[in-house]
């Protein structure tokens, strides 16, 4: 049982009922014998099989025990030769007019099986429409579909008719009536030398020359259809004008194909230049991102970590191609882009941004243009088909380059074929040329590729066919040991049947394969009937073979075979676990794309009844849409999934995830948070809504200045998603909790003591280690080791850099600024709070935005004149309802420090200290009873001065905050 192209012909006579109706049954017997000979003689001679007889009716099918790579064109020369022998046999009561027949001839996938009752059958929608087909054509005609006509127009002229509306389909069908054959003449193979593509060759050139001659990158697509010979095209060019090459190839199937394009790339890079060597050896941090990202491409464990994040991985490949093109001039290929997910596209685009000044040209070949986001117009070179002259030559070169005895005495019909066939498409050329039988005339394709690969798969010894469909199911790269999970072997010899035929050629790694050519691939996948497809995914994921992908794919497949099984639930929620458990680990990547569609994916499959695990997808996918920018399908997502459900913890859940993106727009009364949150205290065992909520509490506390109650409401988030034991949310939430330890009751000492800790853990993933960084300098800096705090932001600023974290620049430029204000340069802190707040109004983030303003004006104060300061605070003072708390707070204070008269002094210290009871910053505290204690002395009032520096003092003192201190006795 099988999964195969084939080509079903219907055929019966013209007015058979009526002749039925005037004829004896004995003359009729003996036409209908001689008609069925007639039949199943053409058919047999064409290599096709009747599959039954219906009263005046044939049914013959092409391609079912074996493909051929002419199917299609087998079946309309049958038909031809029926309909003109048929024509010769007598008809009895007709006064010798002859019989006529009409024929509809279907191309498509049916599945095929054999028994020792029924014999060979074909199933599938195909037989149906040949059937249909044929009942619409006239005395005489033979009417096929599209896919018949792709396959053997070349040879066969068709001419389009009005599409069809047939019995049992929804849509009219597009037909063709076939009008005759054509006389042919030319041939072609790959492995092969390159014809013609003198313009393309040309374009490229020219491309490999200016960034040679100018030190620029430039990056060129180059799009044509599967098999035109595009990276052909690439690889001679680049070949011929010796330029360095690396290129990596995107596999059409399998969970890591991003991966594997971009490792290839790397491990190119690296195995090439030495620049790239020394640098994997010199920067751990590169070798083990490269090390991660292999493994990646072969499976993503999420037990075994996060592994690097998409910045990082973005920084390596910059850094590698950098070192590679610093002195030469370098050449990337990106090959069958076509299959590339959004995520790898993206990083080609930012490596064309991130090697402006480097020469590197980049090559992406495609299908069609991807689209690469970042990166700038470039030339499209597009691969059209060959000409007819140049398939013949490009034909001939092929089979001279085989040729034996018993290809020479066939090569003039078969080049004749070939080029007719090929549709000047060299792959389909060379793939006829190497599948050609000596003395059989090969056959053509589009869906010609499916045909012609066929064909090559049916010519392997059984042992060689059976383990590459083994090996499709597993990816587009398997390994040996993968094969055994399936419980098969992998005799050598079949290994190196299938080498030879160039259909999977080694790896690097032992006993690791590839396809050489993705239809191959994907030929070799649709032929295995679907039980075998769905007990092998089954095999691999219980193997731990990328359970995810193949779970997935096996819920497919029990879904097409028994939609009502009853295991079909549990398999869904088996594969809506691993997706959840995949996506999971994407998002604490940063993988945004990839994180969407499995957790997508997941959702689906676990169903509006799953209340185990649909919650958490939910959760998780709405947070990865918030990280695309889309806040507006997530508020939307998780409102559809509370309505939807019928559990409580479920709706908990959803509401409370609701009320979280709320708080982050602002958009949350703190009445609903009581409410929900009463609900929430009164279910403790439902850990996953408590982790949630008290995110929602600690968000609402940093708006109200409440640092401390924020703190315990992380540690409180941090206890059930330990409990839990979610990495994920543990993850996030200690990287929170290190900022807003920053600002609470917490001792400095405590704070580097976390930052340490955290430190370590975040080691690899410097997107989430920037914030600690950070938080640790600025706890340096109020401890008074400005040194110590310069080196720690230094540190944070190159991996901002190199990762090009645009938010990350911001947090730099904020800590920078603390650090330069208590190193006693208010200039150089003015400038890092400015672009802070620049960059955050850019962003949409004003309430933070201004705040920076304040304080930027608070350090231009220190050393510039007074006029411009206090208009600039008046300016601001205008928008403090905009600010957040501690905004108001330093604005307000700022005003008082620089306002001339005592009543209004007094006013406003009234004001400010009413607003500072409502925080508990300590830091935030000293530096309002600072400006209070200079405004006190500036008036003569030296013992209401004194007592406010004092209390300064004491509030600095309550976190350890010396440096500080040290200004403020300094200034008694």
């Amino acid at each position: 049982m099988s999964r195969r192209l084939v080509v079903v012909l219907f055929l019966d006579l013209v007015g058979w009922t009526r002749l039925a109706e005037r004829v004896d049954p004995e003359p009729l017997q003996l036409l209908l014998e001689q008609y069925y000979e007639v039949c199943s003689a053409a058919v047999e001679e064409h290599g096709g099989v009747v599959e039954k007889f219906i009263g005046d009716a044939v049914m013959a099918v092409f391609g079912a025990a074996r493909s051929e790579e002419d199917d299609a064109v087998r079946a309309l020369r049958a038909a031809f030769q029926i309909r003109a022998d048929v024509a010769g046999l007598p008809t009895p009561g007709t006064a010798g007019r002859p019989p006529e027949v009409h024929c509809g001839i279907a191309a498509g996938e049916a599945l095929v099986t054999h028994s020792s009752r029924a014999g060979l059958r074909v199933v599938g929608d195909v037989v149906n429409l040949a059937a249909r087909l044929q009942s619409t054509a006239v005395a005489g005609e033979i009417v096929v579909n599209e896919t018949v006509a792709q396959l053997a127009r070349p040879q066969f002229a068709m001419a389009p008719v009005a599409p069809l509306t047939l019995k049992g389909k929804a849509q009219p069908v597009p037909a063709l009536l076939v009008v005759g054959p054509v006389d042919t003449g030319e041939p072609t193979d790959d492995g092969s030398p390159m014809v013609d593509r003198h313009d393309e060759r040309a374009s490229l050139r020219a491309a490999w020359h200016r960034v040679a001659a100018r030190s620029a990158p430039e990056h060129v697509t180059v799009v044509g259809p599967p098999g035109i010979g595009k990276t052909r095209l690439v690889r001679e060019v680049l070949n011929a004008v010796g330029a360095p090459v690396v290129t990596g190839s995107c596999p059409s199937y399998g969970p890591h194909g991003d991966h594997l394009a971009l490792v290839q790339v790397l491990d190119a890079l690296t195995a090439r230049f030495p620049e790239c060597r020394a640098l994997v050896q010199s920067d751990p941090n590169v070798a083990a991102v490269l090390d991660d990202l292999r493994h990646a491409s072969r499976a993503r464990r999420p037990d075994s970590g996060p592994g690097p994040g998409v910045e990082e991985v973005s920084r390596v490949a910059r850094d590698l191609l950098g070192a590679a093109a610093a002195g030469r001039p370098v050449a990337v290929v990106w090959d069958g882009l076509e299959w590339a997910g959004p995520s790898l596209l993206r990083l080609i685009g930012e490596l064309g941004t991130g090697t402006r000044r480097l020469p590197v040209l980049t090559i992406c070949v495609s299908r069609s243009g991807p689209d690469l986001p970042g990166a700038g117009p470039g030339e499209v070179v597009e691969v059209g088909a060959l000409g007819p002259a140049h398939s013949a030559e490009l034909a001939g070169l092929l089979a001279a380059g085989r040729a034996t005895a018993e290809v020479e005495a066939h090569d003039l019909h078969l080049l004749d074929w070939v080029t007719a066939g090929g549709g000047g498409n060299p792959l389909f050329i060379r793939l006829m040329i190497e599948s050609a039988v000596p003395g059989r005339p090969a056959g053509e394709l589009p869906p010609t590729i499916t045909a012609l690969v066929g064909a090559m798969i049916d010519r392997l010894p059984t042992p060689a066919r059976e383990l590459l469909g083994a090996m499709a199911v597993i990816g587009s790269t398997f390994t040996l040991p993968r094969l055994a999970v399936l419980g098969l072997p992998a005799p050598a010899r079949d290994v190196e049947t299938l080498v030879e035929q160039h259909l999977v050629g080694p790896l690097p790694e032992p006993g690791a394969y590839r396809f050489v050519q993705q239809p191959v691939h994907e030929v070799a996948y649709g032929r295995l009937d679907k039980h075998q497809r769905l007990t092998w995914h089954r095999l691999l994921a219980q193997g731990d073979v990328s359970p995810a992908f193949h779970l997935d794919a096996a819920v497919r497949l029990l879904g097409d075979l028994r939609p009502y099984d009853p295991e079909l639930a549990e398999l869904s929620r088996a594969a809506g676990r691993a997706l959840l458990r995949d996506g999971t680990a994407a998002l604490r990547q940063r993988d945004v794309p990839a994180a969407i569609a499995l957790l997508t994916r997941a959702l689906e499959l676990t169903g509006p009844g799953d209340d185990r695990d649909r919650p958490l997808a939910v959760l998780r996918l709405s947070d990865a849409l918030l990280l695309a920018g889309d806040t507006a399908q997530a508020v939307d997502l998780v409102a559809e999934a509370a309505a939807a459900s019928t559990d409580p913890r479920a709706q908990r859940a959803c509401r409370v995830q609701r009320d979280l993106l709320a708080v982050r727009r602002g958009a949350l009364a703190e009445q609903g948070v009581a409410d929900l949150g009463r609900e929430v205290d009164g279910a403790p065992d439902d850990r996953l809504a408590g982790c949630r909520f008290a995110q929602v509490r600690m968000l609402v506390h940093l708006g109200q200045g409440r640092y401390a109650a924020a703190e315990e409401a992380v540690r409180t988030a941090l206890d059930h998603a330990r409990a839990l034991g979610d990495d994920y949310e543990q993850d996030r939430l200690l990287v929170a909790l290190c900022e807003v330890r920053q600002w609470s009751p917490t001792p400095v000492t405590a704070q580097l003591a976390g930052c340490a800790e955290l430190a370590a853990r975040f080691a690899a993933d410097r997107f989430l280690l920037v914030p600690v960084l950070v938080a640790r300098a600025r706890c340096l800096a109020l401890t008074g080791d400005i040194d110590g705090a310069n080196a720690v932001l230094a540190e944070a600023g190159a991996a901002v850099e190199e990762l090009r974290l645009t938010m990350g620049r911001v947090l730099i430029d904020q800590a920078a600024g603390v650090v330069c204000s208590a190193a006693g340069a208010p200039a150089e802190a003015e400038r890092h709070f400015r672009r802070a707040a620049a960059a955050l109004e850019t962003a949409g983030h004003t309430p933070n935005a201004l705040t920076l303003r304040v304080q930027a004006a608070r350090e231009r104060a220190r050393y510039g004149p007074p006029g411009a300061v206090t208009a600039e605070i008046a300016t601001l003072l205008e928008r403090r309802a905009e600010m957040d708390v501690r905004g108001r707070i330093l604005c307000m204070s700022t005003a008082v420090r620089l306002v001339a008269g005592g009543d209004a002094l007094d006013t406003g210290i009234g004001d400010v200290l009413a607003l500072l009871r409502q925080t508990d910053d300590a830091c935030l505290r000293g530096d309002v009873a600072f400006d209070l204690a200079r405004a006190q002395r500036r008036l003569g009032r030296h013992g209401d001065a004194l007592t406010l520096a004092r209390a300064a003092i004491d509030s600095y003192a309550v976190v350890g905050a010396t440096r500080p201190q040290e200004a403020v006795r300094a200034w008694m």
